[in-house]
């Protein structure tokens, strides 16, 4: 459920930030037009912007950063399994290099 929340929160969260480029690039080209927003108005909506889209990115690294820790893991517990792998088979091989040795 926790997996099934944090993918709907980004979801809303990219919901939200295209709603706010939308409504912001009505506005400022309402404003090259000869509208209503003024200038300062305008770059505090781009911060907005930027600061909605940081919530996306931060998200999406987390979720990255969780991918790669799994990812190393898995590879870290394969890396010792093939070693295992190969010391049960030098053991097998030197028994049975000594059982034609001494036939």
């Amino acid at each position: 459920m926790a997996k099934n929340l944090a993918e709907a929160i980004t979801e809303l969260f990219r919901i939200i930030l295209i709603i706010i480029m939308l409504y912001v690039a009505y506005q400022v080209l309402n404003a090259v037009v000869g509208g209503t927003w003024a200038t300062e108005n305008i770059i505090i909506a781009g911060v907005g912007i930027v600061m909605a889209g940081m919530f996306v990115i931060v998200g999406f690294l987390i979720k990255q950063g969780s991918v790669l820790g799994m990812l190393e893991e898995r590879t870290k517990n394969i890396g010792e399994s093939l070693s295992n792998l190969g010391k049960d088979f030098k053991e097998h091989l030197s028994k049975h290099s000594r059982y034609r040795e001494n036939r």
